[in-house]
This record gives C-alpha cells, sequence and structure tokens, in this order.
C-alpha cells in the first residue's frame, strides 16, 4: 500500500506532463506534415505563382507598400502574405517552401487555437480530437500547405475566436480588446474584409446572447475599428503612391464587384442559386462529414453544450455560411473560417457518444453520416483507381491503386465501426488512414504530376538557353507559373498580328506559345525569324486540357 502511494504522485506528474505536451505534439506534427507536403510540388496555376512572384519582385525593387506582379500594379489582396513571403524567400531563396512557410505555420497555429477553444468549450479530449480533424480535412490538406493567403489568415481569424471564448467566463477587458483587434486588423491586412469574420461571429452571438449583449456589441464595434485603422494605416499610403489605384480596384472589384457578380467563372452558374457551400462542407470536411450530422444534431438538441456555449458555436457557424451563400462570386474556401468550429463540434460528439450522453436522434444522425461520406469516400477512392487509365503519367497508375485503395479501405473499416455505434474507433481508423494517405499522395501522386506541368520545364530550357536580360513575350499562354520560374516580365501579344510584329523586331528575345497556335501564324508568314530552343508538352490543369507549348528565339542564339 505504502508503495502504491509513493508511485501515484509520479503517475500523476507524468500524465500531467503528457497532457500538457499533447496538443503541442499534434501541432508540431501538423507542422511537420505540412511542410513535407509543401515541399513535394511545384506552384500550381494561379494563385500560388501570383503570390509567390509577387513577393520576388517586392524584394527585387525594395518597395514594401505597393504590390507588383510582372512589374504591374497588383491590388489582388493586401500586404501581410506578402511581407511574410518575402521575409522566407530572403532567409531561404526564392523557392516553393519559402513561399509556402508560413501557410504550414498557419496550419499548426490554428490547430493550436482550436484546441484552446475546445478546451475551454468542450474539454481537453474534444479540443485534442478537433486539432487532428481539423489538418486532416480535404480542404485543409489543399489550403494549408499552399503559398496563399488562407492559411496565414486562419490563426488570426480563429486566434480572435479563441480569445473571444476566454470571455464566456469573465467579463470583457481591456486586453481581450486589444488582442482581438489587433488579430483583426492584421487578418484585414492579408485579405480585407474576410479579416472580419470574427467580428461577424462575436456580433452574432452577442446579439443571441441577452446577458452579454452589450458587452459583445462593444468587443465587435472595438475589433472593426482597431481593424480598420491598421488596415488603412497601410492602404491609405500604398494607394496614394499607386494614385488611388490599390483601395479603388481592391474596394471597387474585388470586394463589392466579387459579392455582386460572379468573378473568374466563380459562381456563374447554377450552383449560384443552389446552396452551393452544402456540397463543398460534404467534400472539403472529408471524412469527418461522417461524425458531422451528429455533431450538429447534438448542437441543435442542446445535448453537446449548455445554452450559453450553443450560441456562441451557432453565432460562429451560421452567419459566415450564410453570408458567403449570399456573395454573387462563391469559392470552396471562402468558409473555411468555420471548419475550427466544424472540428470542434466533431470532437465534442465523440466524447459525448463515448460518456453516453447523446440522445437517440443524436444517435440516429450520427449513424446516418455513413450517407454523407460513403459517397465521397467511394467517389475519391475510385477516382484515384480509375483516373490515372485515363491520364498517360508514368507511375501514376500504381500510386493512383495504392492511394486509392487507403481511403476505400479506410472508409470500409470506418463505416463498419460507425454503424456499430462505436464513433470513435471510427474517428481513430480515419486519422490513421488519412496519415497512411499521406505515403502515396507524397511519395508518388505528387511527383507524378510533376510530370505533366509545363511552365517549370518550359522556363528552365529557357533560362538554360537564355540570359536574364532577354526579353521574354507570350500569345496565348498566360499562366502565372510561367513567371514565377522565369524570373522576368513577360509581355503578353494579344493578337497573331502582334505575333508577326515582334518576331521582326530587332534584338534577342524570346516567344512562348502553344504549338497549334503557332502553325497558322507560320502558314502566313514566309518567312518567321525564330528558331526553336524548347518544346514541351503537358496538362494545362488551369484550362483542363492537354497542351503542347514551344519557345522561339528572336535573333542569334550563338
Amino acid at each position: 500500500m505504502t508503495g502504491h502511494n509513493l508511485s501515484s504522485p509520479k503517475e500523476t506528474e507524468r500524465a500531467s506532463r503528457i497532457a500538457t505536451l499533447s496538443p503541442v505534439l499534434v501541432a508540431l506534427a501538423v507542422f511537420g506534415v505540412y511542410l513535407s507536403l509543401g515541399s513535394r510540388t511545384t506552384f500550381w496555376d494561379r494563385d500560388e505563382p501570383r503570390f509567390a512572384r509577387a513577393a520576388v519582385e517586392m524584394l527585387e525593387s525594395g518597395d514594401y507598400m505597393v504590390i507588383t506582379f510582372n512589374h504591374e500594379s497588383w491590388p489582388d489582396k493586401p500586404v501581410f502574405t506578402y511581407w511574410l513571403m518575402a521575409l522566407a524567400i530572403r532567409v531561404l531563396g526564392p523557392t516553393e517552401l519559402a513561399c509556402r512557410l508560413f501557410g504550414v505555420i498557419g496550419t499548426a497555429l490554428t490547430c493550436g487555437a482550436t484546441f484552446y477553444i475546445g478546451r475551454k468549450l468542450l474539454g481537453r479530449q474534444a479540443g485534442l480530437w478537433a486539432m487532428l480533424m481539423l489538418a486532416s480535412t480535404l480542404q485543409m490538406l489543399v489550403i494549408g500547405a499552399a503559398a496563399t493567403s488562407d492559411a496565414v489568415l486562419l490563426p488570426f481569424t480563429i486566434g480572435a475566436m479563441a480569445v473571444f471564448s476566454s470571455t464566456r467566463e469573465t467579463r470583457v477587458r481591456p486586453v481581450h480588446v486589444i488582442l482581438i483587434g489587433l488579430a483583426t486588423g492584421l487578418a484585414m491586412l492579408i485579405k480585407g474584409p474576410m479579416g472580419l469574420m470574427p467580428a461577424l461571429a462575436i456580433g452574432a452571438v452577442s446579439l443571441l446572447d441577452r446577458e452579454r449583449r452589450k458587452s459583445g456589441l462593444g468587443l465587435m464595434g472595438a475589433s472593426v475599428v482597431m481593424g480598420t485603422i491598421i488596415f488603412c494605416a497601410w492602404a491609405v499610403p500604398a494607394s496614394m503612391a499607386a494614385e488611388g489605384g490599390f483601395l479603388r480596384e481592391f474596394i471597387g472589384r474585388h470586394v463589392i464587384g466579387r459579392a455582386l457578380k460572379p468573378m473568374e467563372s466563380h459562381g456563374g452558374n447554377i450552383l449560384l442559386y443552389l446552396p452551393y457551400y452544402i456540397p463543398v462542407v460534404i467534400g472539403g470536411f472529408f471524412p469527418w462529414t461522417l461524425h458531422l450530422p451528429g455533431a450538429m444534431s447534438a448542437l441543435l438538441r442542446r445535448h453537446l453544450v449548455g445554452p450559453s456555449d450553443r450560441r456562441f458555436f451557432l453565432g460562429w457557424i451560421v452567419p459566415p455560411f450564410v453570408l458567403m451563400s449570399l456573395a454573387a462570386t462563391k469559392l470552396p474556401h471562402y468558409i473555411v473560417f468555420i471548419w475550427p468550429a466544424l472540428a470542434l463540434l466533431c470532437g465534442g460528439v465523440i466524447v459525448a457518444a463515448r460518456a453516453g450522453t447523446l440522445a437517440p436522434k443524436d444517435k440516429d444522425w450520427l449513424r446516418g453520416g455513413v450517407w454523407f461520406f460513403g459517397p465521397v469516400a467511394a467517389a475519391v477512392g475510385l477516382g484515384l483507381v480509375v483516373g490515372p487509365w485515363f491520364v498517360p503519367v508514368p507511375g501514376m497508375r500504381a500510386w493512383g491503386a495504392a492511394g486509392g485503395a487507403v481511403i476505400l479501405t479506410m472508409a470500409a473499416l470506418a463505416v463498419r465501426e460507425h454503424l456499430a455505434d462505436r464513433p470513435q474507433r471510427s474517428a481513430i481508423v480515419l486519422i490513421l488512414g488519412m496519415v497512411a494517405f499521406q505515403i502515396p499522395l507524397q511519395a508518388g501522386l505528387l511527383p507524378a504530376v510533376e510530370q505533366v506541368k509545363i511552365s517549370p520545364a518550359l522556363a528552365r530550357e529557357v533560362n538554360e538557353h537564355t540570359g536574364p536580360d532577354v526579353p521574354v513575350a507570350a500569345y496565348k499562354y498566360g499562366e502565372p507559373t510561367l513567371n514565377f520560374y522565369l524570373g522576368r516580365r513577360i509581355e503578353y501579344l494579344d493578337s497573331a498580328d502582334a505575333v508577326l510584329a515582334w518576331a521582326t523586331q530587332p534584338g534577342p528575345g524570346v516567344l512562348i506559345i502553344p504549338t497549334d497556335r503557332l502553325v497558322p501564324i507560320r502558314e502566313r508568314a514566309d518567312n518567321l525569324p525564330l528558331e526553336e530552343i524548347a518544346t514541351v508538352k503537358g496538362f494545362n490543369y488551369s484550362k483542363g486540357k492537354p497542351l503542347e507549348v514551344v519557345a522561339l528565339y528572336r535573333g542569334d542564339i550563338r
């Protein structure tokens, strides 16, 4: 008995240490997996190379106020993401991993903030589950290691929600206002009005909660004011430096314009009039749609959290979902702000199921998750197995079959456990399956796809044959990856006549043109004074078609 009493404090201390370190270890594991994921591919058109090239040009020019792409004003997004990329590039060089680094860091920090909220509202175990769930969704795998602004934005918006969650236990203090205001301002410097998502959620929660309505609305108002001041501290001088162009273009086109009409073919079809983001959740939140219906049922039926925390989650999820559904331009990542909330609810429902606190209806909805999960699992798994047979890429069939086998096996085992009322076991299967899927994904599938990317190979050939001062023009091929990998300004020609005029100009130059566009131009010209230096066949995934592109040299290449 004495020995037991002596060892008990050590066991307690060890358990406490493990409990303290577990979220840190999960965040580090997420960082490692996503860092590896970000190192496996060249950039994907079109957003990644635009961000990356703009950051490189920022370093080259030394102008950290006005953003340019292809040495022209680029008011697509505010400046903070470019600053972070430029910092990483200065340290690591202009590589893909450098440009993706802060997105990877952001993903790990977002998981950490999600755990913090879960610990406050649902308990430590639910918070740990939520971290793993969030990191393993398809949507996070797409954006979490990308050289774009989404994963950089999330730690600030979810961080603001984490601070707000801490006010649920006490009154709003000045430190809460400062932290949420600062997070809002930096989020706006990353993605403009999208950085106001926490303020929207805080306002909605406050309207639902009579007891905290006044303080909550005051916190929302203060965060909007502070965020706007921080945003304008850069945006106003930057717009003045660009002769008013930034605010006019960014606010007018990219904010108001996207809200009122579909842009860049995003939303301009029948999906505009349908609940677009429901299939986005079903697909993008995979594989955790297996548990999501039960989680939503338990939330709505008041079996998961108390009334105050129920309002917290409803205010977090519903307004952004509705607002983005009403906007004309729709993209899947526009609602990724609610992903941590969904992950927390799914983590909570697993803990509640194990504790036996779910109602029969909740259990029915939990089992019913197979109807949302199953079709996506079958589509992804069978697509990986069958799809490579229609794409002649060496190695793709074997690795596709391996990846598809992992997904289909994971799905079958998870569904079996789930229908046997063992949701925790089904969740463990999903975690292990998504981790196992990283092996064929990173070792085979992504490297195989590199073989059909056109711009990196074409740029490599051009840079080997010509010096960095030789000007480059392009006709009917305008993928931004070419800008990044060439590392030069590209003159875009708008007609066949412009190509003919360019070809007869004095001095050296390189023309990038699809082969099928070159043939009729050669037929018009008796003797086109251009020498072929490279031809690359591949797949233009931005256009969804195979393509052959040729690089032609003007002048004496010798």
